[in-house]
Protein backbone atom coordinates (compact mmCIF):
# COMPACT_ATOMS: atom_id res chain seq x y z
CA UNK A 1 0.00 0.00 0.00
CA UNK A 2 2.63 2.10 0.52
CA UNK A 3 4.33 1.62 -2.52
CA UNK A 4 0.94 2.92 -4.65
CA UNK A 5 0.63 6.00 -2.44
CA UNK A 6 4.20 6.75 -3.04
CA UNK A 7 4.05 5.63 -6.73
CA UNK A 8 0.88 8.35 -7.06
CA UNK A 9 2.75 11.00 -5.26
CA UNK A 10 5.58 10.90 -7.39
CA UNK A 11 3.55 10.41 -10.59
CA UNK A 12 1.70 13.48 -9.15
CA UNK A 13 5.33 15.60 -8.33
CA UNK A 14 6.16 14.87 -12.10
CA UNK A 15 2.94 16.09 -13.71
CA UNK A 16 3.21 18.88 -11.57
CA UNK A 17 6.81 20.06 -12.74
CA UNK A 18 5.82 18.93 -17.15
CA UNK A 19 2.60 21.02 -16.49
CA UNK A 20 4.38 24.05 -15.25
CA UNK A 21 7.87 23.82 -17.49
CA UNK A 22 5.36 23.56 -20.40
CA UNK A 23 4.04 26.62 -19.35
CA UNK A 24 7.33 28.64 -19.88
CA UNK A 25 6.29 31.58 -21.85
CA UNK A 26 3.39 33.34 -23.24
CA UNK A 27 5.34 33.63 -26.38
CA UNK A 28 3.37 31.48 -29.60
CA UNK A 29 0.59 30.81 -26.68
CA UNK A 30 -0.96 34.01 -25.25
CA UNK A 31 0.61 36.27 -27.28
CA UNK A 32 0.45 35.92 -30.88
CA UNK A 33 2.09 38.87 -32.37
CA UNK A 34 5.78 40.13 -31.51
CA UNK A 35 7.53 43.18 -33.18
CA UNK A 36 11.23 44.16 -32.73
CA UNK A 37 14.72 44.89 -34.40
CA UNK A 38 16.95 42.72 -36.70
CA UNK A 39 20.58 43.26 -36.63
CA UNK A 40 22.31 41.56 -39.84
CA UNK A 41 21.69 41.15 -43.47
CA UNK A 42 19.42 43.56 -43.39
CA UNK A 43 19.22 45.58 -40.24
CA UNK A 44 15.87 46.72 -39.42
CA UNK A 45 12.58 45.84 -38.17
CA UNK A 46 10.84 42.24 -38.15
CA UNK A 47 7.80 40.67 -36.71
CA UNK A 48 6.02 37.60 -36.12
CA UNK A 49 2.70 35.87 -36.19
CA UNK A 50 1.65 33.12 -35.26
CA UNK A 51 -1.06 31.62 -37.20
CA UNK A 52 -1.10 27.73 -35.23
CA UNK A 53 0.69 25.99 -32.16
CA UNK A 54 3.80 25.58 -34.44
CA UNK A 55 3.26 27.77 -37.87
CA UNK A 56 3.93 31.44 -37.72
CA UNK A 57 4.47 33.92 -40.67
CA UNK A 58 7.93 36.37 -39.92
CA UNK A 59 8.45 39.66 -41.71
CA UNK A 60 11.03 42.30 -41.83
CA UNK A 61 11.55 45.50 -43.05
CA UNK A 62 15.17 46.43 -43.79
CA UNK A 63 17.31 49.02 -44.58
CA UNK A 64 20.12 48.07 -47.24
CA UNK A 65 23.64 49.41 -46.71
CA UNK A 66 23.33 49.19 -42.63
CA UNK A 67 24.82 46.40 -40.67
CA UNK A 68 26.67 43.06 -40.98
CA UNK A 69 26.67 42.80 -45.39
CA UNK A 70 26.87 46.36 -46.87
CA UNK A 71 26.99 45.34 -50.21
CA UNK A 72 25.50 47.03 -53.59
CA UNK A 73 23.78 45.77 -56.82
CA UNK A 74 24.47 48.73 -58.76
CA UNK A 75 27.71 47.84 -60.14
CA UNK A 76 29.74 48.69 -56.93
CA UNK A 77 27.77 52.40 -56.54
CA UNK A 78 26.12 52.81 -53.07
CA UNK A 79 24.42 56.11 -54.08
CA UNK A 80 21.10 54.71 -54.13
CA UNK A 81 21.85 52.10 -50.48
CA UNK A 82 20.86 53.16 -46.96
CA UNK A 83 17.88 54.86 -46.11
CA UNK A 84 17.48 55.38 -49.71
CA UNK A 85 16.66 51.78 -50.30
CA UNK A 86 15.39 48.42 -48.07
CA UNK A 87 14.35 44.85 -48.26
CA UNK A 88 11.14 43.39 -47.73
CA UNK A 89 10.77 39.73 -46.62
CA UNK A 90 8.03 37.43 -46.02
CA UNK A 91 8.58 33.70 -44.53
CA UNK A 92 6.64 31.28 -43.52
CA UNK A 93 8.26 29.24 -40.44
CA UNK A 94 8.01 25.55 -38.85
CA UNK A 95 9.06 25.58 -35.18
CA UNK A 96 9.93 22.88 -32.66
CA UNK A 97 10.57 22.70 -29.48
CA UNK A 98 14.25 21.94 -28.36
CA UNK A 99 14.51 22.95 -24.90
CA UNK A 100 11.13 23.54 -22.17
CA UNK A 101 12.12 24.95 -18.86
CA UNK A 102 12.88 28.27 -17.25
CA UNK A 103 13.74 29.02 -20.81
CA UNK A 104 12.64 27.65 -24.07
CA UNK A 105 14.87 26.96 -27.20
CA UNK A 106 12.95 25.98 -30.06
CA UNK A 107 14.43 25.93 -33.46
CA UNK A 108 12.72 26.62 -37.01
CA UNK A 109 13.10 26.31 -40.83
CA UNK A 110 10.94 27.94 -43.25
CA UNK A 111 10.51 29.06 -46.93
CA UNK A 112 9.89 32.47 -48.27
CA UNK A 113 10.82 35.49 -49.96
CA UNK A 114 12.41 38.89 -50.23
CA UNK A 115 12.12 41.89 -52.64
CA UNK A 116 15.19 44.86 -52.14
CA UNK A 117 14.45 48.31 -54.07
CA UNK A 118 16.66 50.66 -54.58
CA UNK A 119 15.99 54.52 -55.28
CA UNK A 120 17.60 56.94 -57.46
CA UNK A 121 19.58 54.09 -59.32
CA UNK A 122 20.65 53.58 -63.23
CA UNK A 123 19.68 49.97 -63.20
CA UNK A 124 19.05 47.11 -61.35
CA UNK A 125 16.94 48.52 -59.09
CA UNK A 126 14.76 45.76 -57.78
CA UNK A 127 16.12 42.55 -56.92
CA UNK A 128 13.93 39.39 -55.82
CA UNK A 129 14.81 36.03 -53.55
CA UNK A 130 13.83 32.90 -52.38
CA UNK A 131 14.93 32.26 -49.16
CA UNK A 132 15.02 29.44 -46.46
CA UNK A 133 15.64 30.79 -43.06
CA UNK A 134 16.68 28.53 -40.45
CA UNK A 135 17.22 29.93 -36.71
CA UNK A 136 17.03 29.15 -32.75
CA UNK A 137 14.18 31.42 -31.12
CA UNK A 138 15.16 31.70 -26.99
CA UNK A 139 11.90 32.66 -24.92
CA UNK A 140 11.89 33.01 -21.38
CA UNK A 141 9.48 32.33 -18.24
CA UNK A 142 10.11 36.01 -16.78
CA UNK A 143 9.70 38.26 -18.82
CA UNK A 144 7.30 36.19 -20.65
CA UNK A 145 6.61 38.46 -23.91
CA UNK A 146 10.66 38.13 -25.20
CA UNK A 147 12.19 36.52 -27.86
CA UNK A 148 15.63 36.51 -28.79
CA UNK A 149 16.05 34.78 -31.72
CA UNK A 150 19.26 34.06 -34.32
CA UNK A 151 18.81 33.44 -38.05
CA UNK A 152 20.77 32.13 -41.53
CA UNK A 153 18.73 32.58 -44.50
CA UNK A 154 20.59 30.62 -48.09
CA UNK A 155 18.96 32.44 -50.44
CA UNK A 156 18.85 32.03 -54.44
CA UNK A 157 18.23 35.70 -55.68
CA UNK A 158 16.26 35.92 -59.02
CA UNK A 159 16.37 39.08 -60.28
CA UNK A 160 18.30 40.97 -61.72
CA UNK A 161 20.30 37.25 -62.09
CA UNK A 162 20.65 34.42 -60.48
CA UNK A 163 23.30 33.65 -57.97
CA UNK A 164 23.51 32.47 -54.61
CA UNK A 165 23.95 34.10 -50.92
CA UNK A 166 23.92 33.76 -47.27
CA UNK A 167 21.62 36.42 -45.45
CA UNK A 168 21.22 35.78 -41.64
CA UNK A 169 20.76 38.49 -38.35
CA UNK A 170 20.36 38.47 -34.22
CA UNK A 171 17.34 39.94 -33.17
CA UNK A 172 14.62 40.30 -30.16
CA UNK A 173 10.68 40.67 -30.53
CA UNK A 174 8.47 42.13 -28.02
CA UNK A 175 5.12 40.14 -27.69
CA UNK A 176 1.75 41.48 -26.78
Amino acid sequence: MKRIILTALLAMSLLAVVERSAKATDVGYGRKFGLGIVIGDPTGLTAKWWIAQTNALDFGLGFWGYGFNNRCFNNGTCDGYGYRGGTFNTDYLWQSNIIRSQAQLDWHVGLGGRAVWVNNCAGDCVGISARAPIGLDLMFNNPNFLEVFFEIAPSFILVPGFWFEIEGGIGVRFYF
